[in-house]
Parts: C-alpha cells; sequence; structure tokens
C-alpha cells in the first residue's frame, strides 16, 4: 500500500491506521478511556480514529507510540503486524501486553532466555 517511492499514501494510511490503532490499544491492555486521559482527549475522540471516522494528528500518532511501547509510525502502518488480536490465543494476547509494559533490560533478558531455551 506504498507508493512507487516506498511511501505510504493517503488511502492507504486511512484504510490501513484505524484498525492499527485498535489492534495497538488492545494489545497494551487500554480502554478508549484510558488512552483518552493519557492524551486529555475524550474516549470518543480514540473510537472516532479507531473506526476511520476522523484520523489523529501526527503530535498524538507519536504519543500514542510512546504509549503502546512502538518504535515508530512506521509500525502502526505495517501490513506484516496481525491486525486482528482475536486470531491470537489469550496466553499469547497476555504475553502481548506484558512483553509491551516491560522495559528494555527485561526485554534483553526474556530474548536470552528463550535463546537458550529454543536452541
Amino acid at each position: 500500500m506504498k507508493n512507487k517511492e516506498g511511501i505510504y499514501t493517503v488511502q492507504a494510511i486511512e484504510e490501513i491506521l484505524p484498525d492499527k490503532l485498535k489492534t495497538f490499544r488492545k494489545l497494551a491492555g487500554y480502554t478508549t478511556a484510558q488512552v483518552g486521559a493519557l492524551l486529555n482527549k475524550t474516549p470518543s475522540a480514540v473510537t472516532l480514529w479507531e473506526t476511520g471516522k476522523a484520523l489523529p494528528d501526527v503530535n498524538t500518532l507519536l504519543k500514542l507510540c510512546n504509549i503502546y511501547k512502538i518504535a515508530d509510525l512506521n509500525e502502526f502502518l505495517d501490513t506484516n503486524i496481525a491486525p486482528d488480536i482475536k486470531s491470537l490465543a489469550k496466553s499469547e494476547q497476555e504475553l502481548i501486553k506484558l512483553w509491551r509494559r516491560a522495559n528494555p533490560s527485561l526485554k534483553t533478558a526474556i530474548k536470552t532466555i528463550l535463546k537458550q531455551c529454543n536452541k
């Protein structure tokens, strides 16, 4: 959904972003009210973004990256990230929520342990 220069088009952003916003919110374990409070916005504003009836501005998207522990804006648009959290088992959903809230040193330790266990 990028143009020939590798840049996301406005149409692509409008199609992809709403589902991604909802997915990342759920993965982080937040309600629309909680996200709204963190952004000094109403829960209905968050719902409008997640339904595609409105789009957040760039500053809000950057704040959402911080809230959801997302590296950058490209992750919001990456179509390789599963858009349907319901397709994950409950245990996987819980692990993702815990992972997103973990600090970097804990993430490094977990990766090391998993690599050792899967040798």
